[in-house]
């Protein structure tokens, strides 16, 4: 890739990053605040609602955001017809989950839901409205725009949850907390993308653009449906409760991991899809991102699994340690899943939405086996059943399924990745000796400190690795000319 395209592409990651930082943090703190202050069950009924409502609502674009953002030339009759597509989907979503609400109550048993998800069918229609303006947005590299909007709509959504976390005092507080988000998002999102829609086209190219979409939205649906079918079985066999200690453990680690790809993969995607005839390039932009996103993520993930209990007391509470041992066991899944999640990227950029519907087939089937094998031992043992399937099956079929096409091999996944395992053993016997001999992982400081080791003792291992140095002397050069850049531009004219 040329000094420019690299330069670009480190200047979107971190002002998309940055952003997601702010949204992550922000997040963070709603999440402490509310988990302090509702009770266990109030969780239970937003997870509860969420399945059923999250699923129908991966309806209501049918992909034609990634189909728009993959496209090398696209005409404005087809991006009308897109968003007519995805208008008139979002309405039967949000109709369909309306209609849901009641068996949905009958099914829990619990009476609160059929407001709730009402409620939150609304939501979902209008936040369908933004998918094209949003993927337009994106496609022109526009991310300064959509971090502004990040910013503003988590900021807004944050106060207005503690706010009505300390009035209300039940679950109805983050639903007006996500109200606030969607509405400033979807507003923000139309005033700066400038799009209007018009008169649709449909052509051979428009067709073949909503199949793709449509192959992106049927891989969403069934990873959506594996990924909450164990929400689905705790909430209706072993009840809210329990329900609410898996949501709370599945949630804080999925947050971290979701906030980084997220900054990347808006980045990444179109990068990729204008590279995705150039081999060397592409392998090369996806091997350094790639690694990246693990040497962020994975000693953070070690550090929490091995530390579970201290963290949740200190940052929860006593009464949610009980969730300690389903984040830990959850997060061994996690340092896989850091890397299986890239392959979306993959898959959306070259264009093989078919095989990437497929995939999303035989994981969720996978998935939900692995659910229904763990319930009898309830939440825990779903926890465990799911991470050992993960680490199994799920990893070989990931590995084999993207090396069949495209410029990413097996062999070069392997190639770039073990490093990496390697460094998760090291920092977890660093951190683990830590834990015995010296550090007391009770207190803030010891957290912050035992935390340090495990990020400085992965870094370690990376060092030993040539092809993990040269990407760090990359990275570093890149920082320092935007550093540099910014300096200059920020020096007073002389005299």
């Amino acid at each position: 890739m040329d000094k420019d395209s690299k330069s670009r592409a480190v200047t979107n990651i971190l002002i998309t990053g940055g952003s997601q930082a702010w949204k992550l943090s922000a997040g963070f703190v709603l999440t402490i605040f509310s988990t302090r202050n509702l009770a266990p069950s109030d969780f239970g009924v937003l997870a509860m609602s969420a399945t059923a409502a999250t699923f129908l609502g991966l309806l209501k674009d049918v992909g034609v955001g990634q189909a728009i953002i993959q496209r090398t030339e696209i005409a404005k009759g087809q991006i009308d017809a897109l968003f007519w597509l995805s208008v008139l989907a979002s309405a039967a979503s949000a109709l369909v989950l309306a209609l849901s609400a009641h068996p949905v109550a009958l099914f829990y048993d619990d009476t609160r839901l059929q407001q709730l998800m009402i409620a939150i069918a609304g939501l979902s229609f209008i936040a369908g409205l933004a998918t094209v303006p949003a993927a337009l947005l994106a496609r022109e590299s526009r991310f300064k725009a959509l971090a502004i909007l990040d910013v503003a709509a988590t900021t807004a959504s944050v106060v207005a949850g503690i706010v009505a976390v300390i009035i209300l005092r039940d679950y109805w507080a983050l639903y007006l907390s996500t109200l606030v988000l969607t509405l400033i998002s979807t507003v923000g999102i139309w005033a700066y993308s400038g799009y209007r829609p018009g008169y649709p086209h449909l052509d051979s190219e428009t067709r073949h653009m909503a199949r793709f979409g449509l192959h992106v939205s049927g891989f969403n649906l069934v990873n959506y449906l594996s990924r909450n079918a164990d929400n689905i079985l705790i909430g209706k066999f072993r009840g809210g409760d329990e329900l609410g200690m898996y949501d709370r453990a599945y949630k804080l680690l999925l947050l971290p991991i979701v906030q980084l790809h997220n900054p990347i993969g808006q980045v990444i995607v179109p990068l990729l899809s204008r590279l995705r005839f150039d081999k060397e390039r592409y392998l090369s932009t996806y091997n350094d991102a790639l690694s990246m996103v693990m040497l962020i993520c994975q000693p953070g993930i070690v550090f929490a699994i091995l530390l579970s209990e201290p963290l949740f007391r200190v940052l929860l509470g006593e009464h949610w340690v009980g969730a300690a041992p389903i984040f830990s066991w959850l997060g061994v899944a996690g340092l896989i899943q850091v890397a299986t999640a890239t392959a979306a990227w993959l898959f959306l950029s070259e264009g093989r939405g078919q095989e990437y519907f497929r995939l999303g087939v035989w994981t969720a089937l996978i998935n939900v086996t692995s659910f229904l094998a763990g319930l009898p031992w309830g939440a825990l043992g779903i926890a465990a059943a799911y991470t050992l399937v993960n680490c199994t099956v799920v990893l070989p079929l990931y590995a084999i399924s993207i090396g069949r096409h495209g410029p990413v091999t097996t062999r070069n996944l392997i190639k770039t990745t073990v490093p990496h395992w390697i460094g998760c053993a090291v920092a977890a016997t660093v951190t683990r000796i830590s834990i015995i001999s010296l550090l007391d992982g009770n207190s803030f400081a010891g957290l912050v400190t035992l935390l340090a080791l495990a990020y400085a003792s992965y870094l370690l291992a990376m060092s030993f690795f040539a092809q993990k140095r040269a990407l760090a002397k990359r990275v570093l050069r890149n920082v320092f000319r935007k550093a540099k850049t910014f300096v200059v531009r920020e020096e007073p004219p002389s005299g």
